[in-house]
């Protein structure tokens, strides 16, 4: 059966009224089990996709200021948690709930480039700036507290500590534009199949509905 939204006073008869996390709940049932994964792909893998280049930018952001300050081991844990986990998982959460919500339960609701252009911006946001931000605090922090590199204090010389970041980070700055505009093209690509892959499946279903009652009509009788 085929999903669609209405009024009240438009809605027949025998139509069958649920709720939006029922109705999610009813499209992903039928994403998942869709027989032909070429047609329904980017609507299952894309967070997933999504989530690992947030979680390899992380990596290499975070992996870039522990080697300038030499920590070796030291808190590998500790900073790869919040600057590689977090970010690949609040990546996947936010494209389910921000983007993969509204095409699937309002479909054509909004302009195609406006929901590309807003799945780009928290991919940005939180797979490349967020990382980005906190990598050299966790750096420095865990620099000082193990002795690695002699760094200014930030109290007293804020000035120095602001020309050291200057100086770590400018070697990545052409990295990191250029991861910006990969994983923005990515992640408008993959929701511009988003909304087409929902529309045809939306369609097949609505095609599949008609042909069944098509059957299950009775017959004209003329006399």
């Amino acid at each position: 059966m085929a999903l669609s939204r209405g009024k009240p006073d438009q809605l027949p008869k025998d139509a069958v009224l649920i709720t939006e996390d029922q109705a999610l709940r009813y499209q992903w049932k039928i994403i998942t089990a869709w027989d032909k994964i070429g047609e329904v792909w980017s609507l299952r893998y894309a967070p997933g996709i999504l989530s690992v280049m947030a979680a390899a930018t992380g990596a290499y952001v975070n992996n870039h200021y522990r080697t300038r300050l030499r920590l070796g081991s030291h808190g590998r844990f500790s900073s790869y948690l919040p600057i590689v986990a977090v970010p690949a998982i609040f990546t996947m959460l936010s494209h389910k709930f921000f983007i993969q919500r509204p095409i699937l339960l309002k479909p054509l609701s909004e302009c195609p480039v406006c929901t590309q252009v807003r799945s780009a911006a928290f991919q940005t946001a939180m797979g490349v700036v967020y990382p980005t931000i906190l990598a050299p605090f966790a750096a420095f922090m865990f620099a000082t507290r193990c002795f690695t590199y002699r760094l200014p204090s930030i109290t007293e010389n804020p000035m120095e500590v602001l020309m050291l970041y200057r100086k770590f980070t400018r070697p990545i700055v052409p990295a990191l534009g250029t991861i910006i505009a990969v994983q923005a093209f990515v992640t408008m690509y993959l929701t511009g199949q988003e909304e087409k892959q929902n529309f045809s499946v939306m369609l097949r279903m609505k095609e599949i509905e008609h042909q069944l009652e098509e059957q299950h009509m009775p017959q004209r009788i003329d006399f």
